[in-house]
């Protein structure tokens, strides 16, 4: 289940997210039930990914620190679930 951020950031819902890492993979698990395809934004810029989406009037946000030069090798979304694949550099 999806949990509030803090107080002082009103509706703003952090989703359940896992991370492991495969060989030079790393691997992002991100629970966005109810959320369609088309508004879940990825950004990855240097050392932070972000996944962002926002749903009536609460955003969903969840950021995180990635290896520099990590690129972005697969996304899929299926049944509320977004897996991404980073490749490490080399």
């Amino acid at each position: 289940m999806a949990k509030k951020k803090r107080e002082d950031e009103k509706n703003v819902i952090v989703p359940p997210t896992g991370i492991s890492e495969r060989g030079g993979s790393i691997c992002i698990v991100s629970q966005l039930h109810g959320i369609p395809e088309e508004d879940i934004r990825i950004d990855l810029e240097k050392t932070q990914l972000v996944i962002s989406a926002l749903i009536r009037t609460e955003k969903v946000i969840r950021k995180i620190i990635v290896p520099d030069g990590s690129r972005i090798s697969k996304k899929k979304f299926s049944d509320g679930i977004l897996e991404i694949i980073l490749e490490r550099p080399l």
